[in-house]
């Protein structure tokens, strides 16, 4: 499929969501949706999306911390896979209650954790579960204001890495520590998105990485001659480029074709950071594509990232929704 088919796919994949069950979203968690279904060269269908809330409606029932934005992302991720049905809803709630018997947080956030921990075979979730919470106390002890509930998915998603999984939990957030304060060094603002960069970094290449660092200066300027300045949000799309740029040399100018297209027929006009993050993750896509070959860039990996960037928009729109409420109360 080439950029044009994708990016008009996308516009559809958004109009038809707006058009049905997700006619009051916020425009940014829309456009995500859209966006995971596009990934996968899928069209949106309400009917199945309809399907996945009722089903989550009746397994829910009447107390629960599931909320709205963070509701609609998880319902949009797995109607993004390929072979979701109904079935996938009471696994979510039971991940996620698996995951809070262990010791992680009563928390909307943790629903991402229980998503990501889906893609694992159900013998191995038990151990997977132990060594995510043992990596979240690690990291907690390396940052214990910054890493909060939605650090579960990056703990998750650590403990679940082919690439670690002969390392310990202390192991592990060595790692994602090194990155972090190396990350630090070359710019990046301490933060909760630093930390998962620094995780993802960690999943990526499996130990420390000083090849990668070298690319990250060079990722950061392709970008700047684009107009995206060096930002928070943009943190895991800059190691993702870094890491993919290290097999093979990417043209990351390319990456204007997909902007020019995505102000052209998105409705993001006052949206331009959400309109540069969605043509990275296109970018970014289209590049693991044709790398498969030389890298082992699994679905989980890609899943992991935009969860992890489902989890980061959905904070920034609860605070702000939280902010305005304030304001007018």
């Amino acid at each position: 499929m080439n950029r044009v088919t994708k990016v008009n796919l996308l516009q559809e994949n958004y109009e038809r969501l707006k058009a049905g069950k997700g006619k009051w979203l916020d425009k940014r968690v829309a456009y995500m949706i859209a966006q995971m279904i596009t990934l996968e060269d899928k069209q949106y269908s309400d009917s199945d999306y309809r399907q996945l809330d009722q089903a989550l409606k009746n397994e829910l029932g009447a107390f629960h911390l599931l909320s709205q934005p963070v509701r609609s992302m998880i319902l949009g991720m797995f109607l993004a896979r390929t072979n979701s049905t109904t079935t996938v809803i009471p696994t979510l709630l039971s991940d996620y209650q698996r995951l809070r018997n262990v010791g992680f947080n009563l928390s909307s956030y943790s629903y991402f954790a229980a998503y990501v921990l889906s893609y694992s075979e159900t013998a191995e979730k038990e151990l997977i579960i132990k060594k995510a919470y043992d990596i979240f106390k690690e990291m907690k002890s390396n940052h214990f204001f910054l890493t909060g509930p939605e650090d579960g998915v990056t703990a998750v998603s650590l403990a679940q890495s082919r690439l670690l999984e002969e390392q310990s939990a202390e192991q592990i957030a060595i790692l994602v520590e090194q990155y972090y304060r190396t990350f630090n060094d070359n710019g990046f603002y301490k933060s909760d998105e630093l930390q998962f960069a620094a995780a993802l970094a960690a999943q990526l290449t499996g130990k420390f990485s000083a090849e990668l660092i070298l690319r990250i200066p060079k990722i950061i300027e392709a970008l700047k001659q684009l107009g995206i300045r060096f930002k928070a949000e943009f943190y895991t799309s800059v190691v993702t480029l870094a890491f993919l740029d290290m097999t093979t040399p990417l043209t990351i100018d390319s990456i204007e074709e997909y902007l020019a297209l995505i102000a052209e027929k998105t409705h993001l006009r006052f949206y331009k950071e959400m309109r540069q993050l969605l043509a990275l993750n296109l970018y970014i896509t289209e590049q693991m594509h044709a790398s498969k070959d030389y890298i082992d860039v699994s679905a989980l990996t890609l899943s992991i990232m935009l969860a992890q960037e489902q989890a980061m928009i959905a904070s920034a729109i609860i605070v702000s929704t939280t902010a305005a409420n304030s304001s007018n109360s």
